[in-house]
């Protein structure tokens, strides 16, 4: 289907614009589907005014949801997740919600699609989020008319070869890219799309040998079995598309010598909307300019002027780039991950490729640490050799050798001082690694004991309450306080280690809750256990007077 043939975004539920065979879906065709935009029109038509949240991992019902939140005037909200959390900070901007959230519209049964109409693509908005560099999600704000632009320009650069497929995906629609690949321009386009995602390998090799197009993720890719039966998708496969970060070299020639063809590589985001693409993917390939966008490099950063914007005027990214000699602009990193150490600049993505240089280190990516003086924290995905002396020493051995391969690479002060050993790097519904999901894995529950006095059946210690410990996270959202499942949580921790408790909690007695406890909060623990009862006894104590005290029980006969 050529750029021409294909119907814009605003007209897809005027009366008569698709064949009403048409699939939208495999098996749903476009009059069953508009139905469904007509009855969440009808509902959303039916309830108090306002903006609202959209979550629904059907991807054929959210797109109905979708255009029947613009037909009833509504701006939809879509959160990455529907996390406690995300969706507390949702509370401010959309009051209704739809789709798999709590309280959310349900839309009748019924609808009918000769009573949808036109939309007006400057006045329908979207609102996407993006985690940006802080880790914080920010609100971003698209128009119809610049999310049929970007349809329209990757129907001129790929739609040639998608004649024919029908559209599946590793990745969510709750985001930019997903949004666009598996949803947007599937229905612009004419091509019909899966509703689910498809999260495991063996999903996708039951696909068959029907022509389709996979919209996937460097996370996903990264990582193909070479032992799976991948000749029944490669049958059927016409293009794979990467999005959301860079496709190693080596795992775009796994998909090129596994799948039989070359995965085409969409560079991006949710403020720029798509930019460039490449293929093969690699680390090495120049990126090209989608049609539409134009690009310049100044001062080593990518400046852009596209269609996608929203406006007319050059972007200055901070994307560091370069014009490549053969065509297009290479890319180097962000000029945005630097951080100060002791008044010296220093480069997280330097250290990130001094560790991935090392021949026990798979990736790596570095992260600085909130506290009093900045500290660096590294999450290692170890290889084979990496992975041995885990297994034959322990993590402070390996942990030894990393600092020891950043000599004469990194300047010492910039040394990570923890570290994260894993099999894999976290990754959010997009196959990205967030800075906020890094932050996460060296934010510990509880803070580190300082020992005082130590005998076979009473300890006391001191613990520092920071508050960046991850015990203060969604439990009381407008002011810091400790819940008091922490206080019981920590003494637990702590009775078990001191005392080699192995038994089961089996419950308690006598706890009170007497002061609350703030960050900053210096406490004095005492912790003493009676192995004729199984009972850990525990009180906490500050300045403020005591915080709480207690008994816990475990199985009989445990402990020292």
């Amino acid at each position: 289907m050529s750029t021409d043939a294909r119907l814009p975004l605003s007209r897809l539920c005027a009366p008569g614009a698709v064949p009403a065979g048409r699939d939208i879906l495999p098996g749903v065709p476009a009059r069953a589907w508009l139905a469904r935009v007509d009855a969440w029109r009808r509902t959303l038509l039916a309830a108090p005014p306002g903006d609202v949240a959209l979550f629904e991992e059907d991807a054929g019902e959210f797109a109905a949801a979708l255009f029947g939140a613009w037909q009833a005037g509504r701006t939809p909200w879509l959160p990455g997740d529907a996390l406690p959390a995300t969706l507390r900070r949702l509370e401010a901007h959309a009051g209704l919600a739809i789709g798999q959230l709590p309280g959310a519209l349900v839309a009748d049964p019924g609808g009918d699609p000769g009573a949808l109409d036109q939309l007006d693509p400057a006045a329908c908005r979207l609102v996407l989020h993006t985690s940006g560099s802080t880790g914080e999600p920010a609100a971003i704000i698209k128009t119809l008319d610049q999310l049929d632009r970007e349809v329209d320009a990757l129907e001129a650069a790929f739609g040639p070869r998608l004649a024919g497929v029908q559209v599946h995906g590793t990745v969510s629609h709750q985001h930019i890219y997903g949004l666009l690949f598996r949803v947007l321009w599937p229905l612009s386009a004419g091509r019909p799309f899966s509703p689910r995602r498809l999260a495991f390998n063996e999903q996708l090799t039951a696909l068959g040998a029907t022509p389709l197009a996979l919209v996937a993720s460097p996370a996903h890719l990264k990582r193909l079995p070479a032992n799976q039966d991948w000749s029944g998708l490669s049958a059927g496969l016409r293009a794979v598309f990467s999005s959301g970060g860079p496709l190693p070299s080596d795992a775009a020639l796994d998909v090129c010598r596994l799948w039989g063809q070359a995965a085409i590589e969409v560079f991006g985001s949710t403020e720029t909307g798509g930019i460039a693409w490449r293929a093969p993917g690699g680390e090495q390939a120049p990126w090209q300019a989608l049609p539409g966008v134009q690009w310049r490099v100044e001062q080593g950063r990518l400046h852009l002027r596209s269609p996608h914007l929203g406006h007319d005027q050059w972007l200055a990214t901070q994307d560091r780039a370069e014009a490549s000699p053969v065509g297009g602009f290479l890319l180097l990193g962000r000029a945005d991950r630097i951080v100060k150490i002791e008044e010296r600049r220093v480069s997280l993505e330097a250290i990130e490729s001094a560790l991935q240089g090392l021949p026990w280190v798979a990736e790596a990516r570095v992260v600085p640490l909130p506290g009093h003086r900045v500290l660096l924290g590294a999450a290692i995905v170890p290889t084979a050799a990496g992975q041995a002396i885990l297994d034959g020493q322990d993590r402070a051995a390996l942990a030894g050798l990393l600092r020891d391969g950043l000599a004469g690479q990194v300047d010492p002060i910039a040394w990570p001082r923890r570290w994260r050993f894993m099999t894999t790097l976290p990754t959010d519904a997009r196959g990205k690694t967030s800075q906020r999901e890094l932050m996460a894995l060296f934010r510990p529950h509880m803070p580190t004991p300082r020992w005082r006095e130590r005998s076979e059946d009473c300890v006391r210690l001191e613990l520092e309450v920071d508050g960046g410990l991850a015990v203060f996270d969604g439990h009381f959202p407008d002011v810091a306080i400790l819940p008091g499942v922490a206080l019981l949580d920590w003494a637990n921790r702590l009775g078990r280690e001191v005392f080699g408790l192995q038994g089961d909690f089996t419950g308690m007695d006598a706890v009170k809750f007497q002061h609350l406890v703030r960050p900053g909060a210096h406490l004095d623990v005492e912790l003493t256990w009676r192995a004729d009862k199984g009972q850990l006894g525990f009180r906490f104590s500050s300045d403020t007077g005591v915080h709480a005290s207690g008994r816990l029980r475990f199985a009989a006969g445990q402990g020292a």
